[in-house]
C-alpha cells in the first residue's frame, strides 16, 4: 500500500479506449458464392446482370441500380414499367423514370433532396433501408429503425448475414441481402416475401424449391467473414453507449461505457462504473438519445462486471463471440467512450488470451484504451464481442485488459435491484466517493490553468510582497488529487502538498523549500505517509524520505509541513462550503480526515 502511494504509480487504471483507427477496404474479393446466388435469383426472374453471363458483382451499385434490383426482387418490375408513375427528381435518366417513380409513389425511396434523387453509389444502409421498407417496416419518426442505422433490425429479421460487407458494399452484397429477404415474413402478416411473390405469379412454388437453397446463407455464414475496421465500426459502434452516474443529489459523479446484449435493453458494463450510484442514464451513440438505467440484474464486484437494464427497446446489440477466436495475435477492436468521446474505436491484437491479475483472468490486448471507456466492448474481426474493456497497466505501453465475455455466462435475469441498493465495496463507495467526484467535476469545469494531463484551481493572496497560495489539482492519468498550500516571503517558498488517491486509505504529505524564481533551487524536500483518520492539527508527520541541499535540514522544518498541510485542508473545506454546498454539507471529513478539525 505505502509503496503504491509513494511512487504515485497507479498500476491498474479502471478506465479505457483511443482515437478512431481504420484500415483501407479490401479491393479484391472472391464473389463465386454470390455468383451462385445471383444465378438462382435470375432463374426466379428476380435479378439480371449486365449480360446473360456477367452479373458484374465486383463493384459498388449506383443508387438507381440498387433501386431497380429491389423492384425486381419484389416482383414489381412489370408493374413499374407499365404504370404512369411520377417523381419530383430532375437527375433521373429516362430509362429509370418508371422505376424511381414506382418506388417514390410506393414509399420505397426518397431522394437526397426535394429535386435530386442522387447519382452516387448505394451504401449498405441505403439498400437495407429499401428492403426493410419493402418488408413493411418504417423509419418514419424512427418507428421501427433509423435510416442511418438499419443494421440492427436487418440483422434481427435475417436480411443482413455476416458475410455482407457493409462498408465495402458491392453488387455482390445486394445479391446476398436480396436472397436472404425471400424467406422473411412481411411485417404485420404471416406471409413471407417468397410466398407473396408466388401468390403474385412471379414464380411458382416448384421453381422456388428448385432454385432457392434455404441453407445456402447459413452454410456460408458459418465460415465466418472477416470484417474491415470500417465495417466493425459501422455495425458495432451503435450498440456501445456512454453511461453517466449520479448521486442522490443528482450530481454526475462518474461516467463510463457499456453495450447492449439484446434489443430489449439488457446491457453490460463494469461494476466499478455503477458502484456508489443513486441513478444512471445512458446516451446511445447513433441517436444521441438518453435512456434511464432501471436497475441491475446481476453483478460481481470481484470480477468487476454488472448486467444492467436500460429502459426502452429496439436497441442495437452485439453478438457474443466464440472463445475459439480468443487467441494470441488475433486482431481485435475496442469501442468505448474515453473522456466522454462516444464511439471511439481502436485496433490492436490479443497480447495474451489469459492474463491473470489479482486472481481475475483477463484478455490482454494492445488495442489502445484510455480513461472513460470502462465497460466498453472488445470485438473480434468478425464483429462479435469477446470482452468487456476494464483496465490498463499504466506503467507500460498498450498493456490493456478486458474481461472475457464468458464471465457473464448464466447471469441471473429474474429480478432487478435498484442502483441505490447495491452493497458498497471498500473505501471508493458511498459519501467518500461522492465527495471526491464533486471535487473532480467542479474542478474540471472551473480550473484556472491546465496542461496536457493536469487541471488546477488556484487562489493567491498578496500582502506586502509576500504570497499566500492555495491550489487544488487533478491528474486524469494518475486519477489523483493534489491539494497544496505555499507561502513565499523573502525569496523563500515553502510548499506542503497532499497526494490523495480516492481508492487508497493512506495518503502522502510532501514538503518543499526552494528559492523562486530567479535563483530557483530546491533546498529541501521530504515526505511522510499519513492515515487521514488519525491526522489532527497537532499531528507530527515523520519524514519517510528527505533530500537537502545542505542549507536546511529536517529538524528546521519540523512542524511547518503539518501546519501548511492543515491550511491546504482548510482550502478544500472552503471549496466544499463556497461552491458545492447545494449538494450537501461535504467537508474534508468525507475525504477521510475525520479528526483534523474536530473540537
Amino acid at each position: 500500500m505505502k509503496k503504491r502511494v509513494i511512487s504515485v504509480v497507479l498500476c491498474l487504471v479502471l478506465c479505457i479506449s483511443s482515437l478512431p483507427y481504420t484500415t483501407a477496404a479490401a479491393s479484391v474479393r472472391n464473389t463465386s458464392y454470390e455468383e451462385e446466388l445471383a444465378s438462382d435469383l435470375k432463374a426466379l426472374g428476380l435479378f439480371q446482370g449486365v449480360s446473360e453471363t456477367d452479373f458484374d458483382l465486383d463493384r459498388e451499385p449506383s443508387r438507381t441500380e440498387a433501386l431497380v434490383m429491389l423492384i425486381r426482387v419484389l416482383g414489381k418490375e412489370e408493374e413499374a414499367l407499365n404504370g404512369a408513375w411520377e417523381h419530383p427528381f430532375t437527375d433521373v435518366a429516362g430509362w429509370a423514370d418508371p422505376y424511381v417513380g414506382y418506388a417514390y409513389e410506393n414509399g420505397l425511396t426518397n431522394g437526397v433532396s426535394d429535386t435530386q434523387f442522387g447519382a452516387g453509389t448505394a451504401s449498405a444502409a441505403m439498400y437495407l433501408t429499401f428492403v426493410l421498407r419493402a418488408l413493411g417496416y418504417s423509419d418514419t419518426d424512427n418507428r421501427d429503425f433509423t435510416w442511418d442505422n438499419p443494421y440492427t433490425l436487418a440483422r434481427q429479421i435475417g436480411i443482413l448475414p455476416d458475410c455482407v460487407h457493409t462498408s465495402d458494399f458491392w453488387r455482390a452484397d445486394v445479391v446476398v441481402v436480396s436472397y436472404a429477404a425471400l424467406p422473411v415474413t412481411v411485417n404485420g402478416t404471416t406471409e413471407t416475401l417468397a410466398e407473396k411473390l408466388i401468390a403474385a405469379g412471379v414464380f411458382t412454388q416448384a421453381q422456388y424449391h428448385t432454385y432457392y437453397d434455404v441453407s445456402a446463407i447459413a452454410r456460408h455464414s458459418a465460415e465466418k467473414t472477416e470484417l474491415t475496421a470500417e465495417e466493425i465500426y459501422a455495425q458495432c459502434s451503435p450498440a456501445v453507449f456512454y453511461i453517466e452516474i449520479y448521486n442522490a443529489q443528482g450530481m454526475a459523479i462518474a461516467s463510463g461505457s457499456g453495450f447492449f446484449l439484446d434489443e430489449k435493453g439488457t446491457a453490460v458494463t463494469n461494476y466499478h462504473v455503477i458502484e456508489g450510484a443513486a441513478s444512471a442514464k445512458i446516451i446511445t451513440s447513433d441517436t444521441q438519445k438518453e435512456y434511464d438505467v432501471t436497475g441491475v440484474y446481476d453483478y460481481n464486484p470481484a470480477e468487476d462486471w454488472a448486467v444492467i437494464q436500460v429502459k426502452g427497446d429496439n436497441f442495437p446489440y452485439l453478438e457474443p463471440g466464440d472463445e475459439s477466436t480468443v487467441v494470441g495475435g488475433a486482431t481485435v477492436y475496442a469501442i468505448g467512450s474515453p473522456l466522454g468521446l462516444q464511439s471511439t474505436i481502436s485496433q490492436g491484437i490479443i497480447s495474451n488470451p489469459n492474463r491473470v491479475t489479482s486472481d481475475v483472468s483477463y484478455i490482454q490486448t494492445s488495442a489502445p484504451i484510455s480513461p472513460g471507456s470502462s465497460g466498453g466492448a472488445l470485438i473480434n474481426k468478425y464483429g462479435q464481442v469477446i470482452g468487456i474493456t476494464s483496465a490498463t497497466l499504466a506503467d507500460g505501453q498498450n498493456l490493456n485488459l478486458a474481461l472475457p465475455i464468458s464471465v457473464i455466462d448464466g447471469f441471473a435475469a429474474t429480478q432487478l435491484t435498484a442502483l441505490s441498493e447495491l452493497q458498497p465495496v471498500g473505501q471508493s463507495t458511498g459519501r467518500r466517493q461522492e465527495a471526491y467526484a464533486l471535487l473532480k467535476n467542479w474542478l474540471l469545469s472551473h480550473y484556472t490553468e491546465a496542461d496536457s494531463d493536469m487541471k488546477f484551481y488556484t487562489e493567491v493572496i498578496e500582502e506586502d510582497g509576500n504570497f499566500d497560495c492555495a491550489q487544488l489539482a487533478y491528474s486524469e492519468k494518475e486519477q489523483a488529487f493534489y491539494l497544496s498550500h505555499s507561502y513565499t516571503a523573502n525569496n523563500i517558498t515553502t510548499v506542503a502538498v497532499w497526494l490523495l488517491l480516492p481508492e487508497e486509505e493512506e495518503c502522502l504529505l510532501a514538503f518543499y523549500v526552494y528559492s523562486p524564481p530567479e535563483a530557483e533551487q530546491t533546498q529541501f524536500y521530504g515526505y511522510g505517509i499519513v492515515d487521514p483518520a488519525e491526522f489532527t492539527k497537532d499531528s507530527l508527520v515523520p519524514f519517510v524520505h528527505t533530500e537537502s541541499a545542505g542549507i536546511i535540514h529536517e529538524a528546521d522544518v519540523a512542524g511547518m509541513m503539518e501546519l501548511q498541510g492543515v491550511i491546504a485542508l482548510e482550502f478544500a473545506d472552503y471549496i466544499f462550503a463556497s461552491f458545492l454546498s447545494q449538494y450537501g454539507s461535504y467537508s474534508v471529513a468525507d475525504l477521510g480526515f475525520v479528526s483534523v478539525f474536530a473540537e
